[in-house]
């Protein structure tokens, strides 16, 4: 009868423990998911610092619009 374990070499013949292989895999399981929330969050961080440099670009255009604004209606009154 063939056991499940028959195809894994043992380890005086070279192969790799079964333990080792999950430990591994775990391992990168763990360095992919860090991976992940690393690019996340860096995608949130450009996103809020576009929105704040969006703003400040909107703000100077308004504090720009008034500024003609007001020339214009002082040449008006002339």
């Amino acid at each position: 009868m063939m056991k499940s374990t028959d195809n894994v070499q043992s380890v005086e013949e070279g192969g790799v423990p079964p333990d080792a292989l999950m430990r591994i895999n775990i391992w990168h399981k763990i360095l992919f998911f860090l991976l992940g929330l690393t690019c996340a969050l860096t995608v949130c961080v450009l996103i809020r610092l576009a929105n704040k440099l969006k703003a400040n670009g909107q703000l100077e255009d308004v504090i720009h619009f008034e500024e003609g604004s007001i020339h214009i209606g002082r040449r008006l009154d002339n």
